[in-house]
């Protein structure tokens, strides 16, 4: 099977100049933090506020943003995306896949739920779909409310640290941060995680030997400001945060170990095992539905953008230009998959990797994403029977399509 080509994450992300707010204008996303919206999610996010912030489009498929091509005897599936608002960068694929009809031709219109309280909804059979953290698959298996995993659409690992490019630290050792303080997004932002289990990893504690100081909001001016003063060695967060503060003139250079630029798990497509089990053949086709917007948006993220931008989908998401580079950063750049894994499919090793990193950088306190202590067999989670079948259709000709897009503006 082929897999896309693309060109090097990092080199284009060297290049990339971006507004964090521009980024995410609004997006639920920009309100709770660019790191959350990577790869630790949501928990089981009891807040009950969540219950306002959207609701599946039912038989009105323009309620909640999502268009629809509605009527023909297709069958309506709702699909979760858990923040409270539409964002073109972070759904470009399913805004794509309904506006060029691939939904249609599966036999499906997606209706979807813009909340963060999604796993109870699966649990209870009152949502099909949604898009899952590694994190809250393996939280599932743990509560005996078992997802599976049948598509990942993207792999390289979001996160990382970064020095100032005239610091004299060049790697990530207990020398080099030992009486530090390293900036980070929030507390609950996703390469939390991460940090603390590199910390324990060289040896160090936090609060102890390293400080961890939240610098970020709306802007990345704080995290610059803190860097140019020395106020914080090193800055952890996501490769669109580093962007950002390039904008500020700040260059960064990279000391993220090789074992977290590894890292293959991200975001999957999660069905509820039972419904899997019932419904097998429309999991499929709507995995290679949205499978079809990720060609379509890889091929051409410009295009995408300006889809995603539009009634009714996200017109709040920022200009063409914001939306296309949030894009290319968080789908071109990190949708080859790893050696010896087609397109589509769960690395599992990958999978087993982060989760031995969020264990060893477990605390025990209210803010771990984890609710367990015990490693959680990652292969009960991940489905990759379904991908051939999914990626089952003619790339090319998907690839275009997208090239052959004539703009409307």
């Amino acid at each position: 099977m082929n897999s896309p080509i693309y060109l090097p994450w990092r080199s284009r992300l060297a290049r990339a100049r971006l507004s964090r707010r521009g980024l995410l204008r609004g997006s639920a996303v920009g309100a709770i933090g660019l790191a959350a919206a990577g790869l630790v999610g949501c928990g089981d996010d009891d807040d009950d506020d969540d219950d306002d912030n959207g609701a599946a489009n039912g038989g009105d498929p323009d309620a909640n943003g999502n268009g629809g091509n509605g009527g023909g005897g297709l069958s309506t599936v709702g699909y979760g995306f858990p923040f409270g608002a539409p964002f073109a960068g972070l759904l470009a694929e399913h805004y794509v896949a309904d506006d060029r009809g691939y939904f249609a031709e599966e036999g499906l219109e997606e209706s979807i739920l813009y909340q963060t309280a999604l796993l109870p909804l699966i649990a209870a059979g009152t949502l099909e779909y949604a898009r899952v953290t590694p994190v809250n698959f393996l939280n599932a298996q743990e509560a005996g409310q078992p997802l599976k995993a049948v598509f990942q659409g993207t792999y390289a690992f979001v996160f990382g640290i970064r020095v100032p490019e005239d610091s004299e630290i060049t790697e990530f050792s207990a020398d080099a941060f030992r009486g530090q303080a390293i900036g980070i997004t929030e507390f609950a932002g996703g390469e939390v995680p991460m940090v603390r289990a590199l910390l324990k990893s060289i040896g160090l504690e936090e609060g102890t030997d390293v400080e961890l100081i939240p610098t970020s909001g709306t802007t990345q001016q704080p995290t610059v400001d803190n860097l140019q003063t020395g106020a914080i060695a090193a800055f952890a967060g996501s490769h669109v945060d580093f962007a950002a503060i390039e904008t500020f003139g700040l260059p960064l250079r990279d000391v993220t170990p090789e074992e977290v630029v590894n890292i293959n798990a991200d975001d999957a497509t999660g069905v509820g095992a039972d419904y899997l089990a019932e419904n097998r053949d429309e999991v499929v086709r709507f995995c290679r539905a949205t499978a079809k917007g990720l060609i379509f948006t890889i091929e051409n993220p410009r295009a995408a953008a300006e889809i995603g931008i539009k009634e009714p989908y996200a017109p709040d998401s920022g200009t063409i230009e914001e939306v296309e580079t949030f894009i290319r950063i968080f789908v071109n750049d990190r949708a080859t998959p790893p050696e010896g894994v087609s397109y589509g499919e769960m690395p599992i090793d990958g999978w087993e990797a982060y989760q031995n990193f969020l264990l060893e950088g477990r605390t025990g306190g209210q803010d771990d994403p984890l609710a367990f202590e015990e490693p959680v067999d990652v292969s009960e989670i991940i489905d990759n029977s379904l991908v051939p079948e999914i990626m089952d259709f003619d790339l090319e000709a998907i690839r275009q399509e997208a090239r052959d897009y004539v703009s409307e503006s």
